[in-house]
This record gives structure tokens, C-alpha cells and sequence, in this order.
């Protein structure tokens, strides 16, 4: 007979020698989605975003590396620069975009080689969906019809009827609805507490002529005579629209049996001008507004309720979810696993292609303190982002910061890739 130290000891080495049960995870997706709203906020009701920011860690300085939807996908699938994938810019009909190729590792072939269920919910907009997307590893895809309430409902059946575990990619298209605000103009609440923008379209002069070419020539100028009021307007919708958004988060966390043991996050593709220097949507431009992303990862023992301020990119996403799976990356990534202490970076590297069928290249350097664009056609842009937040002054070419100048497009041009080199 077994003594009882004996016993407990055979117990251990029992569970010890099982199989550990590998975690669920849950990737929220909005489109356009700023993480750096600013003076934006009148009151957004977005519990559920709350309830994810409770239990997780959120990441402050967190980037798109391409302010675009395709590319920026691209990245966000693969831990892959854009450059690196192949998708420069949008897959679809009016731009230059190739699709994302099925022979690159993703989430969803990683996973699922693993033994996960796999299933994506909502926009995907990396081309080669026709037959679905179990070339890119996710076996559960109905399509998009139906918008982003249905996309959501879609994930929460299917989440309810796993056995775990599982791996689940929501998608909404929401706040990128906001290209709608003309339409709902006469219906749209004025949100109290909501502040007009805060520089306007004088402060593009002294700026890279693109910018003032997409308000000539391009989606600008559906908001090149703004007024103060019409950019509250403008920036009530937005936050209607984020309400969406979070109302379809809701449903699908309702799906979750237990949002404390799985791996949960929250994140945006690219981010809206927001009405700063009189832009609205996104295009060929760098700006905090646009670049800046949220970014909330929960997992239990390892992003726990807090917040970071170290620079991170979307391609930072995929090896770190990989590694809180207990999983191995079967190739090199550019993008980092946020779940190790290593040394932070002190600086991120951001690209731009092409506006649809508008090839206009940009490469940023953004560190703490400066960020440096410098536009393909050799116009450049320089801000000291300590002392001037809202990138009024252009400092490029300004004797005073010729230093720091050098100093970042030596970096800049040492990043560059040879494909894209100027």
C-alpha cells in the first residue's frame, strides 16, 4: 500500500507528465482605430475595451508599421515588415497591392500546425480568399457578408462549439466607416465635451507638398473647408462608430468561458488623421494620429493589468503570441516577442507605399524624442516630438537640429531595404 508521501509524489510526476493544455487566444481587430486620440475623448462607451484593459496589459507607444490596411495586415500576420511580405500597399481592384502569398508562415498556419482550431471572422483584405483562407491556416472563414455585427456573431458560435483549444481572429471593419460621414452628416449627435482638432490645414504649409496634393487631388478634399464645428462633427461620428465596435466585442467576449485564461488582444490595423492639420482618413502621411495603434494583450502569469511605454510595432504581435503558446516560429520574423526582457528599442522603423494608384514612398525613424519622415520625392519632415507634440514645426533643414538630422537619416538610410531604396 501507498504511503501518503508516496502517493502525492506519484500524483505529481502524473500531471507533471501530461501534456500541458495549451491556452486559447482571442484577436480583436478594429479598422482605423487611433491610439492616439488626444483632446478627441468626449464620452466613447466602450466597456468592453475597459474590461479587456482591466485584466491586461496596455502598450502606450505601440505603432503600425504602415499606416495602410493590406500592409499593415500583412504585418500584423506575420511578424513580417511589409517590404518583407511582399504587400506594399491595399489589395484591391483600385490599388497596387499584391496579395499576401500563402507560402509565408502566419498566425493562423502556425497555430493550427500545432493542433489549434483556427477560425477568422470579418474584413481580411489580403487578396486570395476565394476558396477561403486555409492556405493561410485558418479552417473556419464564412466570408464577409453580413458586416461586423454578423462577423461577431459568427466568432461567438464558433468559439462556443470548440473543445479547445482554439485560436480565434475577429476583424470588424469599424471606426473605418468613418468614410460614411458625409452621408450620415445630417444625423450625426454632436458628442458634448468633444474639441475641434488642434491645428487645421495653414499648418500644412512649410509641410511636404503630397500632403497639400491629397487635399487638392485626393480623399482630402472632402474636408479641406472643415470648420471647427464641422471637425466635432466629424470626430462625434468616429467615436459612434468605435461604439459599434466595442458593442461587437462584447459579443464576442460573451463567447469566452473564461476571458482569465485566455490570451486576449486588442488592437487596430492603422489609425485616422482625426481632423490634425486639417486631414481627414489617412494617406500620405505620417502623423501620431495615424501611426499610432492601440494595443492591450492579456495573458494571465505574463500581461497583467498594467501598462508599458517601450516602442512597439504590429509585427512585435505575431512572435509574441506565438511564444505565450508555447510555440516555436518556423522562420525568422523582424517583429520581437514582447514577452521576453531583452533591452528596449529606442527607436521603431515605419514605411509608406502608395496611395491606390499614387506611388508616393515614405521611411520614418520615430525614437522617444524625434521622429524624421523622409518622402521618396526627397522632401522631409523632422519634429522634436518632446517640445512639439502636435508636429507644427517642420524642422528639416533648421541649422539647430542639423545634428539630430544626420544623425536619423543615416539610420534611416541604413534600414532602408535595397527594393525601396531611392
Amino acid at each position: 500500500m501507498l504511503t501518503r508521501r508516496q502517493f502525492l509524489a506519484t500524483s505529481s510526476a502524473a500531471l507533471l507528465a501530461q501534456p500541458r493544455r495549451r491556452p486559447n487566444v482571442l484577436v480583436f481587430m478594429t479598422d482605423q482605430e487611433s491610439g492616439h486620440r488626444g483632446d478627441l475623448p468626449g464620452p466613447a462607451d466602450t466597456p468592453n475595451r475597459r474590461r479587456i484593459d482591466q485584466i491586461g496589459t496596455r502598450f502606450t507607444s505601440a505603432f503600425c508599421n504602415t499606416p495602410q490596411c493590406s500592409a499593415a495586415r500583412s504585418s500584423l500576420l506575420t511578424g513580417l515588415e511589409p517590404h518583407q511580405t511582399g504587400v506594399l500597399t491595399n489589395v484591391d481592384g483600385s490599388s497596387l497591392g499584391k496579395p499576401l502569398s500563402p507560402s509565408l508562415p502566419t498566425v493562423g498556419s502556425v497555430f493550427r500546425s500545432a493542433g489549434y482550431s483556427t477560425g477568422y471572422f470579418g474584413k481580411w483584405h489580403l487578396g486570395n480568399a476565394r476558396a477561403g483562407l486555409g492556405e493561410f491556416g485558418f479552417d473556419a472563414y464564412p466570408g464577409e457578408r453580413g458586416g461586423d455585427d454578423e462577423a461577431a456573431r459568427q466568432a461567438a458560435e464558433w468559439i462556443g462549439r470548440q473543445k479547445a483549444p482554439w485560436l480565434a481572429w475577429v476583424s470588424v471593419v469599424n471606426p473605418h466607416d468613418i468614410y460614411s460621414v458625409g452621408k450620415e452628416w445630417e444625423r450625426i449627435r454632436l458628442r458634448p465635451g468633444v474639441k475641434p482638432p488642434n491645428t487645421d490645414i495653414r499648418n500644412l504649409e512649410g509641410k511636404p507638398s503630397e500632403q497639400r496634393e491629397y487635399v487638392d487631388k485626393d480623399q482630402g478634399k472632402a474636408a479641406a473647408s472643415f470648420t471647427p464645428q464641422d471637425w466635432i462633427r466629424y470626430r462625434s461620428y468616429y467615436l459612434d462608430l468605435l461604439e459599434k465596435a466595442d458593442a461587437n466585442l462584447g459579443t464576442v467576449l460573451g463567447a469566452v468561458p473564461d476571458l482569465n485564461s485566455t490570451i486576449i488582444v486588442y488592437t487596430s490595423d492603422h489609425g485616422d488623421a482625426l481632423g490634425e492639420h486639417g486631414l481627414a482618413f489617412k494617406g500620405p502621411f505620417m502623423y501620431e494620429e495615424n501611426i499610432h495603434i492601440p494595443l492591450v494583450i492579456a495573458a494571465a502569469g505574463t500581461f497583467g493589468r498594467g501598462q508599458r511605454d517601450d516602442l512597439v510595432t504590429q509585427a512585435d504581435l505575431a512572435p509574441t503570441l506565438a511564444a505565450l503558446a508555447g510555440l516555436q516560429w518556423p522562420s525568422a520574423v523582424t517583429g520581437r516577442d514582447l514577452s521576453k526582457k531583452a533591452p528596449e528599442r529606442d527607436a521603431v522603423f515605419l514605411e509608406y507605399y502608395a496611395k491606390q494608384k499614387w506611388i508616393n514612398p515614405i521611411r520614418t525613424i520615430r525614437t522617444r524624442k524625434w521622429k524624421l519622415n523622409w518622402y521618396d520625392r526627397g522632401n522631409k519632415e523632422l519634429y522634436d516630438l518632446a517640445n512639439d507634440p502636435h508636429e507644427t514645426k517642420n524642422l528639416a533643414g533648421n541649422p539647430a537640429a542639423a545634428a539630430v538630422q544626420t544623425e536619423l537619416e543615416k539610420r534611416l538610410e541604413a534600414w532602408r531595404p535595397p527594393m525601396l531604396k531611392r
